[in-house]
């Protein structure tokens, strides 16, 4: 590599003083430079090809597919592109105009960081490269695009073929610099750019002149190639000359950042793994530690403000590790549980890696009742400690330590979610105890307070009640328009609450935005709900590992299973209950069958009751024969549930790995 200091060479300290004035970064209008990456590298690679004769007419075909970006964040960065766009278009014949444009342009680009300004600035000359070159392409065959080409000013086809290799090069040399300045952004941590120490500081420094000159030969470059440009012949020496410059200076910015990022790289690493090691230490001392200190390593770490944590001396610890996908439904429910004891406090560890959703970050800080004084972007260390240790890959986890620094639980929230503050200290043995309380397969252990207060005070007046979920809106409305009508002729009221579906939050969302609408009621806490039933399930494969997982001494976990698979299986559902006894079980299709053939009941019912003569109608007549059934639980952790048995047949069922997307 040439000289590393040639920027330093040619970047006086006035010039850089003004280069820097330039600057407002603004973290909240941070950019996801992979997508302007794939436009920039769609547009270079199809000039290319045009540029070589290689690629014939370039289209756009049905089946391409361009990058996505939220909406708001889109706009502003188009409008910058444009802005810049529209500036490069001007003519810039050399020497001071090149300066001030490129100061100009700086400003214009003032709140994004550094390596993000090249970007942009090199995706909109790209923008302005393809028009041309388009138009270009046209000229001859297109009446439309020969008059636009006129207007412009765009030179013939036949005056370019002497830049044709020149150009090919500084294609090349733009579609590297661009990819080298996303590096900076995606591959090294910004908890370690954040630094001002060598040779972290050392790179940020550099990457401040190369913005400046990269931008510079970018302005350069479209002056040459401009539109209105009548001082510089494209097919002279000059211009050829010229155009090899450029391709060089590029180049070189190249050559200078890609060695400043090996540097920083390889810093960062050894950085890492000492910070890594240290904390494993600390985290594996006899006896454990201070609570205070393991807080202070987590959530400060060197170069992080420190937080006031003090307060939490001599307290049971509970850390909450979750992205910013954790739902306000789990935060609600832990916001009840944590003001409902003094057993422990909650401190929130997010776990966030390159760009992240400020906004979204406050809110979930904001909705929080417990200790939330965090950064938002812990030490890379530590990050590794909670996936590597800790086990978290994306589904939240609480990691309860006591007083002394000690892990007694890797992940409390199971427990939480079905026993709540009873399950403290949420150790081995006090699960073991909460197990050996057989439980009855009763309504009001599935929903408390938490989920539904108002279903909860139903359960004990001893109210009849459906529970239904899954399905179809066809099949909800079906279903709840023919017990209407059932329940009409009765003369009997029965409270009806729709409890959503399990895993699927955006199909549930949509379905219970159409009960609203039908006036049909929904449970408060759905997701609470599920989670419930999920962490029973776990809980208990969890504890009978090795074993038969079910059995016919097991009822209770028969019936939860039931529910989990009848979900499962994409069909609709439903409990009808007296108050906490759970009286019958439909499942889907047969569902609607049933209650179709309510003459065939109705006189057992008026004698016995609605939910009786239900009961046993399907005992006596209604042969249900064995379905698929399939039983859908997240992973917890690291662990995975061991054998199943089928709740129907009592066969091992099959075991499936399934990845799900919620985009």
């Amino acid at each position: 590599m040439e000289n590393p200091a040639i920027l330093s060479s040619k970047t006086p300290d006035s010039l850089l003083q003004k280069i820097k004035d330039t600057h407002a970064y603004d973290e909240d209008r941070a950019v996801d430079l992979k997508p302007i990456l794939h436009i920039m590298e769609k547009i270079l690679h199809d000039v290319d090809r045009v540029n070589n004769g290689n690629g014939g007419v370039v289209t756009l075909r049905k089946n391409t597919t361009l990058p996505a970006f939220d909406h708001g964040t889109l706009e502003a960065i188009l409008d910058d592109i444009h802005h810049v766009s529209g500036e490069l278009s001007c003519n810039c014949p050399g020497g001071e105009d090149v300066q001030a444009t490129t100061l100009n342009l700086l400003g214009t680009l003032k709140i994004y960081s550094w390596n993000t300004k090249v970007v942009l600035a090199l995706a909109a000359f790209t923008a302005n490269l393809g028009e041309f070159w388009l138009l270009l392409q046209r000229g001859n065959t297109n009446s439309l695009a020969s008059s636009v080409a006129f207007l412009r000013q765009v030179p013939e086809i036949e005056r370019l073929n002497a830049l044709r290799d020149g150009v090919t090069k500084l294609v090349q040399a733009i579609r590297n610099l661009a990819k080298c300045n996303a590096m900076f952004m995606m591959k090294l941590h910004y908890w370690y750019l954040s630094k001002e120490t060598s040779p972290i500081s050392d790179a940020k420094l550099e990457i401040i002149r190369a913005t400046y000159w990269t931008i510079d030969s970018v302005v350069q470059i479209a002056s040459l190639l401009g539109w209105r440009n009548k001082n510089t012949s494209l097919t002279t020496e000059e211009g050829k000359t010229l155009i090899i410059k450029l391709e060089n200076d590029v180049s070189q910015i190249y050559d200078i950042l890609k060695h400043h990022f090996k540097i920083c790289k390889e810093h960062i690493g050894k950085e890492m793994e000492a910070a890594y090691t240290s904390l494993l230490k600390l985290m594996q001392r006899p006896g454990g530690g201070d609570i205070v200190q393991i807080l202070n390593r987590f959530l400060c770490g060197e170069g992080i403000d420190k937080v006031d944590i003090d307060k939490l001396r001599s307290r049971h610890v509970l850390f909450l590790i979750s992205d910013l996908d954790i739902s306000i439904e789990e935060i609600t429910v832990l916001n009840e549980l944590y003001e409902k004891t003094e057993s422990y406090e909650i401190v929130w560890l997010p776990v966030v890696e390159g760009l992240y959703d400020k906004k979204k970050f406050r809110e979930l800080k904001a909705s929080m009742k417990w200790y939330v004084e965090v950064p938002a972007i812990l030490e890379p260390a530590v990050i590794k400690y909670i996936k590597e240790v800790w086990h978290f890959i994306k589904n939240p986890i609480a990691v309860l330590l006591t007083p002394e620094g000690e892990v007694t639980c890797p992940n409390a929230l199971p427990l939480l979610w079905t026993w709540g503050n009873v399950a403290f200290p949420f150790t081995a043995e006090a699960e073991k105890t909460l197990w050996r309380k057989r439980y009855d397969w009763r309504l009001d252990v599935l929903v408390d307070d938490l989920i539904d207060p108002q279903l909860r005070k139903w359960i004990m007046e001893g109210k009849l009640i459906c529970l239904y979920g899954g399905g179809s809106i066809e099949w909800i409305l079906q279903f709840t328009t023919s017990i209407k009508v059932v329940l009409a002729r009765l003369g009997v009221t029965v409270e009806m609450v729709y409890v959503g579906k399990n895993n699927d939050k955006e199909w549930t969302g949509k379905v219970i935005t159409e009960l609203h609408s039908h006036n049909l009621r929904v449970l408060k806490s759905e997701r609470h709900f599920w989670a419930k039933l999920r962490s029973m399930m776990y809980l208990y494969t969890r504890m009978r590992q090795g074993k038969s997982t079910l059995s016919k001494e097991d009822p209770f976990m028969l019936e939860v299973m039931k529910i989990l698979a009848y979900d499962g299986s994409e069909g609709g559902w439903a409990l009808f209950c007296k108050g906490a006894d759970v009286i019958v079980r439909l499942e889907g299709e047969k569902a609607l069958e049933i209650i179709w053939k309510y003459g065939d009941w109705e006189n057992y019912a008026k004698k016995h009751g609605f939910v009786e003569g239900l009961g046993y109608y399907m005992e006596e007549y209604m042969d249900i024969p064995h379905s698929c059934v399939q039983l859908k639980l997240p992973f917890i952790g690291s662990e995975v549930p061991g054998k199943v048995q089928c709740c129907d047949c009592g066969r091992e069922m099959d075991m499936y790995y399934m990845y799900r997307c919620y985009g």
